[in-house]
């Protein structure tokens, strides 16, 4: 998997893409299919995709970043809002020449991928919303956790949160796989990205999104419930929902090949 850095707002940012190699200074190739950009959810990073960059790779020009401060990209600590975090995608587009994408996230990238519809729609070509929503509920306690680990005074938490029971029981390894994601980004940066989830809102403006929609949900998930996605496909006309069996939060590791079957399906239905 070829990965590269861009400058973007003054941030060294790094990104994953499918094809040839280039030059530090040239931008890769993505006009082989649809340019599809992964967002990835709260302290996580753009190799979080893999299952899905290396599959839709096949027929389409996949590209996952690193936002600021996660993963391998500059900066130790969050941006200060999810519509910042949009901002920044729109930044990193431009300084790759895509005029427009099919964009996906998950989680928290979910939130920034329909802000990014809302405030820089010529940019989105369609959504892709897996295992997130228009609001927010996180647990004040776990916030806190992550606010004790910045602090030093706690180590990082490793749990089975968020993960289907089926997971917890069956497939030890995606967990442990999660956790070597989760050591990639700072705690200061999962701690600011928790604070922006729990500050945005779009439950009065994701009516308005008028892309073709795709909603993705773990059945089991119990960090952005089943109903949460089922209020999105309510508010955003044209919209569906794909809901996978024995799927978490963590729905595009734990069950790859349903999340990835229902997005090729979705991509081969775009005009």
């Amino acid at each position: 998997m070829p990965t590269k850095y861009a400058q973007v707002s003054g941030f060294a940012t790094y990104y994953y893409y499918v094809g040839a190699t280039t030059l530090p200074d040239v931008v890769p190739d993505l006009s082989r299919g649809r340019t599809i950009v992964f967002i990835h959810a709260a302290g996580s990073n753009g190799h979080s995709w893999h299952y899905q960059y290396d599959h839709l790779g096949k027929a389409h020009s996949p590209i996952a970043l690193d936002l600021p401060g996660h993963g391998r990209s500059s900066g130790v600590e969050a941006l200060p809002s999810v519509q910042a975090y949009a901002d920044f995608v729109a930044a990193f587009m431009d300084t790759l020449k895509i005029k427009s994408a099919v964009v996906v996230g998950r989680s928290m990238g979910g939130a920034v991928a329909m802000d990014l519809a809302l405030r820089h729609p010529a940019k989105v070509q369609a959504l892709g919303l897996i295992a997130t929503s228009a609001k927010f509920n996180l647990a004040p306690e776990l916030i806190q956790t992550w606010r004790n680990v910045t602090m030093g005074r706690t180590g990082q938490p490793f749990t089975n949160g968020g993960y289907s029971p089926k997971t917890i029981a069956e497939r030890q390894e995606i967990i442990r796989e999660g956790w070597g994601e989760q050591i990639r980004t700072d705690p200061r940066t999962r701690w600011g990205d928790m604070v922006a989830c729990n500050n945005v809102d779009l439950r009065d403006q994701v009516g308005r999104i008028d892309k073709p929609t795709l909603i993705i949900a773990g059945a089991d998930d119990d960090v952005t419930p089943p109903a949460m996605s089922e209020h999105l496909v309510s508010q955003i006309k044209g919209s569906r929902l794909e809901k996978i069996a024995d799927a978490g939060h963590y729905v595009t590791s734990e069950q790859p090949a349903a999340v990835n079957a229902a997005l090729e399906k979705f991509l081969s239905e775009l005009k």
